[in-house]
């Protein structure tokens, strides 16, 4: 029997993306489809934007993100499988050694998610 900690996750897609937004990607762990949510960001909501400047930062959160997967050579996981509050498994997503939080931060496409604190993407 495998443990967690010795799970295997695997990016997998969802209607043509291994992401669906900026911090939420599709994966399989031991073959049960799952969620990651990426750790220590915030990008912009794409489901429930709150004017259109939030919905077309988060499409081009979404789109870095799976452009980085597609081309990357090496994708690495580091959790301890905490879940956040939707059921989605807390991880860090390295893609060719680096952080993708920390990219997506750098790029403008997100920020250090403070616990209890919104973004609000839709001021000027």
């Amino acid at each position: 029997m495998i443990t967690l900690v010795q799970a295997e996750i695997l990016l997998r897609q969802n209607n043509n993306l291994y992401c669906y937004d900026g911090d939420t990607c599709y994966v399989t762990i031991d073959g049960k489809n799952q969620k990651i949510r990426l750790l220590e960001l915030d990008t912009p909501e794409i489901s429930k934007p709150k004017c259109d400047a939030e919905l077309v930062l988060g499409l081009k959160a979404r789109d870095f993100v799976n452009d980085l997967i597609k081309n990357a050579k090496t994708i690495q996981f580091i959790t301890d499988y905490e879940l956040d509050y939707f059921g989605r498994i807390l991880s860090y997503l390295i893609i060719d050694g680096e952080d993708v939080s920390a990219l997506l931060i750098k790029n403008g496409l997100g920020v250090v998610y403070k616990k209890g604190h919104k973004m609000d993407w839709c001021e000027s």
